[in-house]
């Protein structure tokens, strides 16, 4: 069987507004307004991920109702923690420049005893506090894979 995978750059809005509605209608006790950053940015993932194609339509930018517009602004929190999604918190009352998204976030490492070369994902990772798997040695990184691509 020969299947064709395509991956596809694809930015996901989830308004205010929409927020609200999905946090009243999963009936929490805390006010919408006391909800941190952290929490804003899981609620939105949550209703993503219970979406349906229909209702996840609805977010897509430039498809069916989301636009531009809803995105532009300053970012003020974001979350990597999951290398399939780069979640950001976006104030559009406030200026600020797009960002840029990383896509195959890989952090090149080598020993420095054995020369033994190796790869992990997680990009923001201190390799000071990594040894080398092989012999135990003292660890430098070589090279960072992160692709980016501005969101202009």
């Amino acid at each position: 069987m020969k299947n064709v995978l395509i991956n596809k750059i694809v930015e996901i809005v989830v308004t205010e507004n929409q927020l609200r509605s999905f946090w009243k209608k999963l009936g929490n006790d805390l006010e919408f307004e006391t909800l941190s950053n952290e929490q804003l940015m899981k609620l939105a993932m949550r209703e993503i991920q219970e979406a349906s194609l229909t209702e996840l339509d609805s977010h897509l930018i430039d498809r069916g109702w989301r636009t531009r517009d809803e995105i532009e602004g300053k970012m003020i929190a974001e979350d990597n923690s999951n290398p399939r999604f780069h979640v950001e918190l976006i104030d559009t009352d406030q200026e600020g420049t797009p960002s840029k998204i990383l896509i195959d976030r890989m952090l090149e490492l080598q020993c420095n005893e054995c020369g033994f070369n190796f790869f992990i994902q997680d990009t923001d990772m201190d390799a000071n506090t990594l040894i080398c798997p092989k012999d135990g040695g003292k660890l430098t990184i070589t090279g960072n894979n992160a692709k980016k691509i501005n969101k202009n």
